[in-house]
């Protein structure tokens, strides 16, 4: 069932014959409302005008029945797309290492759970703290930067949302989290990591290799891209588009 975000309801129609009444979402057309009962439709109706009378962008969901795509859901979120949620883990080699990469996707919307298991002699308020940087650090590079859609000119498009959860089972990673300074990889922390290494070792996780030159790796590419990948820098639309793949959609 597509779900599109930050859609725009411009026109209504409707007459007295039962459950028959549209909307025209900006840049897609019109859209027959939902007609399997007219609590539905007239529900539907409702909300539609409301969004077109205040000019509030809303997110539809549709689905396809008999030749005609049907309105079957509106409402106000305009991010973070809902569907099922898939549970992705695949294995990645390049050179000398490995790892696999594990993340859940519902629409939009990636979860990554972490398992921390710090060193003895580590005060729980340092690692509370640095749970704080980390996540910050993660989601805010990586979330709302851009988008998946597959209406022309990418409008309606939903926007890709990323999600730490530090638990204690059923993890996704497990990082060993060392009190002191040192090298980080995705696997081990070191105290001294912040908020823009946790992102780039957090692209490790959703699939990204490096992009930085590595001895190790002669062939390696690209290179020197300057992205969260390379130089911590920041997170550009080529590293968001498998989560839209998944969804057959376009990334923007």
């Amino acid at each position: 069932m597509p779900v599109y975000c930050g859609c725009h309801i411009d026109g209504l129609w409707a007459n007295n014959e039962r459950s028959n009444a549209w909307a025209w979402i900006r840049s897609q057309g019109w859209r027959k409302l939902d007609d399997r009962s007219d609590d539905a439709c007239t529900n539907l109706l409702a909300i539609a005008a409301m969004a077109k009378e205040t000019g509030t962008a809303v997110s539809i969901h549709e689905e396809t029945r008999g030749g005609r795509t049907f309105i079957t859901e509106i409402v106000d979120f305009q991010t973070g797309a809902l569907g099922p949620t898939d549970q992705v883990s695949f294995s990645i080699s390049e050179c000398i290492y490995g790892w696999t990469a594990a993340y859940d996707q519902r629409g939009t919307h990636i979860t990554v759970r972490i398992r921390l298991n710090p060193d003895a002699g580590l005060p729980a308020a340092t690692l509370a703290s640095l749970q704080s940087t980390w996540r910050s650090g993660i989601e805010s590079a990586w979330s709302n930067r851009f988008g998946c859609c597959d209406t022309p000119g990418c409008n309606c498009k939903c926007m890709l949302t990323f999600e730490v959860q530090w638990v204690v089972t059923s993890e996704h990673h497990v990082v060993r989290v060392v009190n002191g300074s040192g090298r980080s990889n995705m696997g081990t922390w070191f105290t001294n990591l912040g908020g823009s290494g946790a992102a780039h070792e957090f692209g490790h996780m959703v699939g990204h290799p490096d992009e930085y030159t590595d001895l190790a790796c002669p062939g390696r590419t690209p290179v020197n891209t300057g992205t969260v990948m390379d130089n911590l820098g920041a997170v550009v639309a080529r590293l968001c588009r498998p989560f839209c793949d998944r969804l057959g959609q376009s990334v923007d």
